[in-house]
């Protein structure tokens, strides 16, 4: 008869009568609830980073150039530009204008960033157009296209006129005034970011100069990669050709705080949740504990029918592996069981205000693999104080008793 046999025994026959305990079964589901939340709430937390990410970077572009001195604008460079396109990684790269305004309507009047882009990128933002169309170059005013939040909270609709107001000033009859006009609100887009709807204006590129006075004058230029892991090597290079006073920021840059803040979360996450396990595998070494208790005559009988103190220590390792492995497998299947739940049958729907309306989930491998292999490890630590004191006892002692 071997040893795993033997331990596998003890397991399903845990109490001095022979019987199953319920102590075997409440520490597999302690295990099994335990790995099994621990690994969806942090998958439902990696896909709400990665939801994050791609609403994010469907609004923000992926690198910005620009002055180091914002309050200068800079000269086109038809040379930077045709480098940064050239780069095999670049999907596509055009310069920009942007400028904090003041947006005023008949019944109130609200800050907002107004966002200057060629005319020939409009289509390729990826902003779904909810209503009306793109700023047009031939309209008798100039054009504005509104986030979604930023029209609604103003109650403005396709084809009604707003007055936009620039920080920057001229001089007037009366002294130096605010550079303001009137422009005609083209549509509204939504583009999967809150924040980015409820503060941002498109227009185009030359009516935002027209409006700054700034002439060719740019913001700077935004450039947008294939891949986001192509990001780091294609700044490195734009960072080669960058003219004194520019400078060139990845999306990791001017969005740390939020990511950040996001990997600090599920760190804090892994870590309450190891503690949670770690209150579960205690649950081995109580049943475990009282399996040595209950089952000192059989141990008694193993020792005078010739086993050794370490084959004894070796049969309670291998319960509270069989213990552990029931326990993760059953972890295993209430993670599955949830994730195939909350993808193809929940219906539920979060409010509008947050990035991704559904629960997003993304299981990744590494993560689940730390998971499984810290709860094997505690697992391992909990039999080994069990394991030890079952291989001290004595034969003599154990039979008499």
């Amino acid at each position: 008869m071997s040893l795993s046999f033997i331990a596998w025994r003890f397991m399903l026959r845990g109490t001095e009568r022979g019987t199953f305990s319920a102590m075997t079964l409440f520490a597999w589901l302690a295990i099994g609830v335990g790995v099994g939340a621990m690994s969806s709430l942090l998958s439902v937390m990696y896909g709400f980073e990665g939801a994050l990410r791609e609403k994010v970077l469907n609004a923000y572009p992926h690198i910005l150039v620009g002055s180091k001195d914002p309050s200068k604008p800079l000269e086109p460079s038809v040379d930077f530009e045709r480098i940064v396109r050239s780069l095999p990684q670049v999907q596509k790269c055009f310069p920009y204008v942007q400028n904090e305004m003041i947006l005023q309507t008949s019944r109130r009047g609200l800050g907002a960033v107004i966002w200057g882009v060629p005319g020939s990128e409009l289509p390729n933002l990826k902003f779904k157009v909810q209503e009306g169309n793109w700023p047009q170059e031939m309209s008798s005013l100039p054009q504005a296209m509104l986030g979604s939040e930023l029209g609604e909270r103003l109650g403005l609709s396709t084809k009604d006129q707003i007055k936009i107001i620039s920080p920057l000033e001229k001089s007037g009859p009366l002294g130096m005034v605010p550079q303001s006009e009137l422009v005609e609100v083209a549509g509204l887009f939504a583009s999967g970011h809150y924040e980015f709807d409820e503060q941002y204006a498109v227009m185009l590129l030359e009516d935002v100069q027209e409006l700054l006075g700034w002439g060719n004058g740019l913001t700077g230029w935004q450039v947008w990669v294939n891949s986001l892991e192509d990001t780091d090597q294609v700044l490195t290079e734009i960072k080669k050709h960058l003219p004194e006073g520019w400078e060139a920021k990845s999306w990791k840059t001017f969005n740390s705080a939020l990511f950040q803040s996001l990997k600090l979360e599920q760190y804090s996450m892994f870590s309450i949740l190891v503690f949670a396990i770690l209150i579960a595998v205690m649950n081995i070494v109580i049943t475990l504990t009282m399996n040595v208790s209950h089952k000192r005559k059989n141990i008694g009988v193993l020792r005078a029918l010739g086993a050794t103190q370490s084959q004894i220590h070796k049969i309670f390792l291998c319960q509270g592996a069989f213990m552990g492995g029931v326990g993760l497998t059953l972890g295993a299947v209430l993670t599955i069981l949830f994730v195939v739940y909350v993808k193809y049958f929940s219906g539920y729907q979060l409010p509008e205000i947050y990035y991704d309306r559904t629960i997003p989930i993304e299981i990744r491998p590494v993560s689940i693999f730390a998971i499984y292999a810290v709860a094997t490890i505690l697992i391992y630590l909990a039999t080994l104080y069990p394991a030890s004191q079952a291989s001290k006892l004595s034969a003599i002692e154990a039979i008499r008793e």
